[in-house]
């Protein structure tokens, strides 16, 4: 290993995957060109998203979290749920406390080894017109447009979110989650801004869905979500949105951050 190499852990939730790394000193800055490096697919380590533990004054730590494309997030509910798993390795979290993130400060628990993360909201849930007059649209940490489909399966998400990330509806850009009320079960698609493609599944995403499918069809909570990665399964409890599903680490590296990405 070289001098500039550092540790990282490689952690996937339902199928979306992140990259760790620890800066308890809050010292260590990367990039953008350094995270497109790195989540990148074929040159890096490749990920939806970067994470980064820092210490916290106010909670047992704080999420500094990036998206694909070098942007800053205000929050990413897998991403968080990863990072609480990290956080014990490091010995930095419990089974039960709180963390901050850019959109507020979160409370979290484990049970049976499965992280449950508080999902907080920014606005409620709001009737919307784009692309269709049954749309929904909710900020739950960053914004989301739900799309309710009788059938998700082959749409074009891509397209879609691309569209809606730019449209006039949405300045700031938005993620784009398609919703089919199956029989017995939710299934949904999310196209996610900041790695501006679909993942296999998005937490926030989840969460925003499920408060579209309790408000506008009535589905008691607590409500699961089959996402092409897994399941996710959010619940409501104690003026509280709880988001859990499965978290697990997928290997320990060490990689240099002057690697830059190839053309």
């Amino acid at each position: 290993m070289g001098r500039n190499s550092i540790e990282f852990h490689k952690y996937v939730a339902a199928g979306n995957d992140f990259i760790l790394f620890e800066s308890w000193d809050n010292a260590l800055k990367l990039g953008e060109e350094q995270i497109i490096a790195l989540c990148d697919r074929r040159f890096g380590v490749g990920a939806d998203g970067i994470i980064i533990l820092g210490s916290a004054e106010s909670a047992d730590f704080r999420m500094n979290y990036f998206n694909a494309d070098g942007s800053r997030g205000e929050m990413c509910g897998n991403g968080a749920r990863s990072l609480i798993k990290y956080a014990i390795t490091k010995g930095k979290a419990g089974t039960t406390g709180s963390f901050l993130a850019d959109d507020g400060c979160h409370s979290y628990r484990i049970e049976n080894e499965v992280v449950e993360v508080e999902i907080l909201l920014q606005d409620e849930l709001h009737p919307w017109t784009v692309p269709s007059n049954d749309c929904g649209f909710i900020n739950t940490g960053v914004p989301h447009l739900i799309i309710p489909m009788p059938d998700i399966s082959n749409q074009d998400l891509d397209s879609l979110g691309t569209a809606m990330n730019v449209h006039e509806a949405h300045p700031q850009g938005t993620n784009v989650n398609l919703l089919e009320n199956s029989v017995g079960s939710l299934k949904i698609r999310t196209w996610e801004r900041g790695v501006n493609m679909e993942t296999l599944a998005c937490g926030t995403g989840a969460t925003a869905s499920a408060i579209f499918a309790n408000e506008i069809w009535g589905a008691p909570w607590p409500i699961a979500l089959k996402f092409r990665g897994g399941e996710l399964e959010v619940d409501y409890r104690g003026n509280q949105y709880w988001l859990k599903g499965p978290s697990e680490l997928v290997f320990i590296g060490h990689i240099s951050l002057s690697m830059r990405l190839s053309k």
